[in-house]
């Protein structure tokens, strides 16, 4: 069976710059991956290898720097107020930054005290580096039989949808779908939460299936993991590989 795109996969795999590229083997104590192809939750370099190979092939390739973590950005490289970074946090710590779908990891690369700023920088580790994979294929499930989904608990005006690029406000309550634990909640805050949908600012779950919401709708929005966090979880809170479900009310749009 081919991998064809859209189709959720499953593979072994190992992951090291270029330059390791001959060293790479399978851990066998790593829990494989799984992820939608073409759905943007995995890099582009593995994303569009991993389409077309077989179930049981083993392909090992390297991805260049633009279909992996792009090139470092030098505007990504910002100043922040010593108050706002945690007590006693030094240079080289590397903090998660932002709150539900915008969440984010920075690395403090400076400190200075006696001007009260710090540096962070918001590029991936990897960024401007080539990536080397080692894959194997174990499963594919065709396109059409898993996905996203939306049960409406509240009717909205059933007129007013967003488009990319519109500013939504929305209230939100996040649980994890295996057990029911909350993770997130804008409501306990009593605080909106407030993005530009269709850019990347949310996770990918979040910019399809609010998309089909219109303004005063509540619904249950179930988001598979490969349109989450994926394998990577997020702030300790959500594991990798999590299947979650939002409580999600479109409050207005901008």
């Amino acid at each position: 069976q081919t991998v064809n795109k859209g189709d959720k996969v499953t593979i072994k795999i190992a992951v090291d710059t270029e330059a390791n590229a001959d060293s790479l083997n399978f851990d066998e104590e790593k829990e494989p991956v799984t992820f939608v192809t073409g759905s943007g939750a995995v890099l582009d370099g593995l994303d569009e290898n991993v389409i077309g190979m077989k179930v049981g092939e083993t392909k090992k390739f390297v991805a260049p720097p633009e279909k992996c973590y792009g090139d470092v950005n030098p505007e990504a490289i910002v100043d922040v107020p010593i108050g706002r970074l945690p007590e006693g946090v030094q240079v080289g710590a590397h903090l998660v930054i932002g709150q539900g779908p915008q969440q984010r990891q920075a690395k403090v690369v400076s400190i200075d005290a006696e001007n009260g700023q710090a540096k962070l920088d918001l590029n991936h580790a990897l960024a401007g580096s080539s990536i080397a994979f080692l894959v194997n294929v174990t499963e594919v499930i065709p396109v059409g039989e898993f996905g996203l989904k939306l049960e409406t608990v509240k009717d909205g005006d059933r007129k007013t949808f967003p488009k990319k690029g519109d500013s939504l406000t929305m209230h939100y309550v996040g649980t994890l779908a295996a057990d029911g634990k909350q993770f997130d909640s804008s409501r306990e805050r009593g605080q909106p939460f407030t993005f530009t949908i269709g850019v990347g600012q949310v996770i990918q779950g979040w910019d399809e299936g609010v998309m089909q919401m219109s303004v005063g709708q509540r619904a249950m929005l179930h988001i598979p993991s490969d349109m989450g966090y994926g394998a990577q979880g997020a702030g300790g809170v959500i594991p990798p590989h999590a299947d979650l479900i939002f409580d999600v009310e479109l409050i207005k749009i901008s």
